[in-house]
């Protein structure tokens, strides 16, 4: 608990989904706040009306506002469907201008949203802080890739920067890429996503084993093909080894399809999406956990990897936050992006149990830092300090020092 921060304030954040109707990162990260902030603070929550019932309810203690029923919400192609970010922020326009808060939390992804909610909070005097998980033009998901629309989306990348005294980044990599594109650095608070420690102390072991684990949507970023290549480079060497792929996505048939042309399917499991505590009891049961992403904003995976005792491998990218979550050949590993170097990561660890147990238990001591209540003391001094436009000298010190 931080011992100034007694104000009450009024706390706003405005996403597109809703967890557990969303299981985007950023959707988990605006959850864990609002609800551990709204035992001290009024907390309000801008979003599509995912529930039945009224439009705005009270959701144990956190005030929920569906600002409008959400259409259909993908098109062909996988793209945010454009009546759906249309839709939306002509709603938050709307509700979100129609009072004054102490602080407006949105995300910065999808853009267009952002846009409402930035003019709304001018409206109301609101000051208005933005997170970011990631950098990239395709944050204009609902919009085509080339063309002259895409165009005007990219040309307005640089009024996104200009939008609120505060943007939140949530990993150093993210924090540089908002520099690189303009944004001052002394405007950046870097303040990463969490994981609920306790549920994973609480969480039993599963009685399903395996050596390898995947987490995360099956989507191109992922890069799962990777893992099922290495699987098939460690048979000869590791006849029984084992890989379950925990989640789902639209490259769900494909990736089985490679696991049947592999031969590999009595070595790779598909389990689908699954609930927290099965996930969790799934990870206690591994070893070994892989991250191919070449992109995320964080790498939670890797993050939860750690909180279950196993070994996290992940691969460097430029668009990759995760290597910088890991200490090498400490508490987890990093390796290139193909499917050779992950398999010799991979047999490094199962041919060394040794080695493979000081580093679990290194990998259990890191992520303590990473506990969602500690993310939630970082992020409620950024929302203290968001309406103060004279910030101090040790103000800004101590935001430019959080990594």
């Amino acid at each position: 608990m931080i011992s100034d921060a007694r104000r009450r304030l009024q706390i706003a954040y405005v996403s597109d989904g809703l967890y557990p109707y969303g299981q985007w990162a950023g959707h988990r990260r605006f959850h864990e706040l609002a609800g551990r902030l709204s035992d001290r603070h009024e907390v309000h929550y801008f979003t599509w009306r995912l529930w039945d019932g009224p439009p705005d309810i009270s959701d144990g203690g956190v005030l929920l506002h569906g600002v409008a029923d959400p259409p259909t919400r993908y098109e062909a192609g996988g793209r945010l469907s454009r009546p759906e970010a249309i839709g939306f922020s002509r709603g938050l326009l709307s509700a979100v201008k129609s009072r004054r808060f102490d602080v407006i939390d949105c995300s910065a992804a999808p853009r267009l949203p952002l846009y409402a909610t930035g003019l709304a909070a001018w409206l109301a005097e609101s000051p208005l802080v933005v997170t970011w998980h990631e950098l990239g033009d395709d944050q204009w998901t609902y919009v085509p890739r080339r063309g002259r629309l895409a165009r005007l989306a990219r040309g307005m990348m640089g009024r996104a920067l200009r939008l609120g005294p505060q943007h939140v980044a949530v990993s150093p990599i993210t924090a540089d890429q908002l520099v690189g594109a303009g944004l001052p650095a002394d405007r950046i608070w870097v303040v990463g996503n969490g994981i609920e420690l306790e549920a994973f102390d609480r969480a039993p072991k599963s009685a399903v084993e395996s050596d390898i684990v995947f987490v995360g949507r099956l989507v191109e970023d992922k890069r799962v093909d990777l893992l099922i290549e290495a699987v098939a480079r460690l048979r000869a060497a590791q006849p029984n080894v084992r890989c379950l792929i925990i989640g789902d996505g639209p490259l769900r048939p494909a990736l089985e399809a490679l696991v049947a042309a592999k031969g590999l399917v009595q070595q790779v499991w598909f389990m689908g999406h699954v609930a927290d505590v099965e996930k969790m009891s799934l990870l206690k049961a591994s070893t070994i956990l892989v991250m191919p992403a070449v992109r995320d904003g964080f790498g939670i995976p890797a993050v939860e990897g750690q909180a279950a005792g196993l070994v996290p491998i992940v691969v460097r990218s430029r668009q990759g936050a995760a290597p910088s979550m890991i200490h090498d050949g400490v508490d987890g590993l990093v390796c290139d992006p193909t499917a050779d170097a992950l398999a010799a990561a991979i047999q490094s660890l199962i041919g060394d149990p040794f080695r493979t147990a000081l580093m679990r238990a290194a990998a259990g001591e890191a992520v303590r830092r990473r506990d969602w209540e500690w993310v939630t003391q970082q992020m409620e001094l950024v929302y203290l300090d968001a309406g103060r436009p004279d910030e101090s000298p040790e103000a800004r010190a101590r935001r430019l020092s959080w990594q």
